[in-house]
């Protein structure tokens, strides 16, 4: 009786794809262990230690070169006027010239133009907003509306994120970096605006003009 041999190409087939599934495999595994590896080796970012005086709110809302401020005179409305501080500090208002404007908060600028407007004025009432702010903080990463923010009051980093229209999907709370320039050296300060939310952390980071937000994106 003769036996019929097994057909020696197709057993030959089997092996070249077991072998061929296992060192995918074994590169795949070979990956993650050296994804793991570096992972690993990374050393923690380099951000500063967050001082208390830092953080703290400061007093904010003077006026700068480059706002926008609208004047008005109740008493003669004609004379209303909406100007640029000049590079200078300056604004040119009628019947009293350049005056000094940067530096100042809206509410002593008022007083001191009321001031001036005494002898020219039988209402020297004299009322100072700010149309524009110069000085804004940006905001990038997962915001929904990344861009600058006008810094016309004193404004925390939590209220600027939600500014510029709140966390994304992908957002990672725990993970915001504040990124100021402080005595010509970029300083980098970490955020977990989770415990913001929750509760749990009740001291507010106020901004600086020109501040940058980045609010990091979730691994998970």
């Amino acid at each position: 009786m003769t036996t019929t041999p097994a057909n020696p190409p197709q057993a030959a087939s089997v092996w070249q794809r077991v072998r061929r599934g296992l060192a995918s495999s074994l590169m795949a595994l070979s990956a993650i262990a050296m994804a793991g590896f570096f992972s690993a080796c990374e050393g923690p970012e380099p951000y500063t230690e967050i001082p208390a005086d830092v953080m703290s709110a400061r007093p904010t809302g003077t006026l700068s070169a480059g706002d926008v401020i609208q004047v008005s005179y109740p008493g003669a409305p004609e004379l209303n006027t909406t100007q640029r501080i000049q590079a200078n500090g300056r604004v040119s208002l009628p019947k009293v010239g350049d005056v000094s404007a940067s530096g100042k908060s809206v509410a002593s600028l008022q007083s001191q133009l009321s001031g001036m407007y005494t002898s020219h004025l039988q209402n020297p009432t004299v009322l100072v907003a700010v149309e524009t702010a110069a000085a804004g903080v940006y905001i990038s990463g997962e915001v929904n509306k990344p861009g600058k923010i006008p810094l016309d009051r004193p404004m925390t980093a939590f209220e600027a994120v939600m500014e510029a229209g709140g966390f994304s999907k992908f957002a990672n709370r725990k993970q915001v970096v504040v990124v100021r320039n402080q005595g010509g050296k970029h300083q980098r300060y970490a955020l977990n605006l989770d415990d913001t939310l929750s509760g749990a952390n009740h001291n507010a980071f106020y901004l600086r003009p020109y501040d940058t937000v980045y609010v990091k994106q979730s691994r998970w």
